[in-house]
């Protein structure tokens, strides 16, 4: 036995790349997640959903794994409460110059922030009112707007969105199986003998060929186109026109 067997693993530490922010998934879970998105096949005709074979598709213990990292995710990506945005907005306006503004309109730009920034974590609204008042985001000198904070926020968040979009495409894909040799063996088989069913049903009658029908024609007609035949030929040879008898 070796000794990395031997050796106890040492419980994984996940720290978030930010402040409260939702900490990296897994490395097993990381692995298994590009793994399984790398295995999807489009669908035709179909631009929301994928395929997965069977026999890449995730068991019950993988398909735990996703769903707890989607949830984890999702626990990470609640909105900011109204507190925490008014106080982060208060800092930075209280510690940047702003434009002058009436009750009435602070009243409104209040409530324009707290409707904007309520869409992204506590934690997002934080680091993005860190990166303002240290310079790294903005001019350094005037507060921002909501407009300019939610930038900052979506560029914070996007990469979590896009791995929840990816554990999605894996747990709602259409798994597919594989037709086994057997099983294909079965299907010619019995294509074949449908084929050679319906050429029977189709080929023509085997034996002889029915008697045609005898021509039928009106009493004394063969009778009258003779004498009409005989009477254009002595016309022809008198040089005057045949005259055809009245019905």
């Amino acid at each position: 036995m070796t000794k990395a067997l031997l050796t106890r693993a040492e419980p994984e530490v996940r720290m978030p790349a930010i402040r409260n922010g939702i900490p990296p998934a897994p490395a097993r879970t990381a692995a298994l997640i590009g793994y399984l998105h790398n295995n999807l096949e489009p669908i035709p005709g179909n631009f929301r959903r994928y395929a997965l074979s069977a026999a890449a598709a995730p068991t019950d213990e993988q398909r735990a794994l996703l769903l707890t990292r989607r949830g984890e995710i999702d626990a990470g990506l609640v909105g900011a409460d109204e507190v925490t945005i008014r106080e982060n907005v208060g800092i930075l306006r209280s510690s940047m110059a702003t434009a002058q503004l009436g009750p009435e309109a602070m009243q409104l730009a209040k409530k324009g922030f707290i409707l904007v920034l309520g869409q992204y974590p506590a934690w997002a609204v934080q680091e993005t009112t860190l990166r303002f008042l240290s310079g790294r985001a903005g001019s350094g000198t005037y507060a921002p707007t909501a407009a300019e904070m939610a930038n900052v926020c979506r560029e914070m968040i996007s990469d979590h969105l896009a791995e929840r979009a990816r554990i999605n495409a894996v747990l709602d894909a259409e798994v597919y199986h594989l037709t086994s040799e057997a099983d294909r063996a079965t299907i010619n088989r019995m294509h074949a003998e449908f084929v050679a069913n319906t050429a029977a049903r189709n080929a023509a009658p085997k034996g002889p060929a029915p008697e045609p029908l005898p021509e039928q024609r009106p009493a004394g007609l063969a009778a009258d186109l003779e004498m009409r035949r005989v009477r254009r030929e002595a016309a022809e040879r008198e040089g005057a026109p045949a005259q055809e008898p009245s019905a």
